[in-house]
């Protein structure tokens, strides 16, 4: 994708229902409360992520499952 989506502050329809559909699968793989505070935290790091290169949803949802891997301490 683009380098001018990492210094942009606001995402498109097309940006915003990636994030969301990376977030509501790891919402069910985590089986997370999408209103709980532990979804908010999630939600704000599956935007970070995506403004930070991972614009193509597969590699976004990877990039997520990682890092929520690494913070857990599973995983590599």
């Amino acid at each position: 994708m683009l380098r001018r989506r990492f210094n942009r502050t606001c995402l498109s329809p097309l940006d915003l229902a990636i994030c969301e559909r990376v977030f509501d699968q790891v919402c069910e793989d985590e089986n997370l409360d999408p209103l709980d505070l532990d979804a908010e935290i999630l939600a704000v790091m599956v935007v970070a992520i995506f403004r930070n290169a991972h614009t193509c949803e597969r590699e976004l949802l990877e990039a997520v499952r990682s890092r929520r891997q690494k913070a857990a301490g599973i995983g590599h």
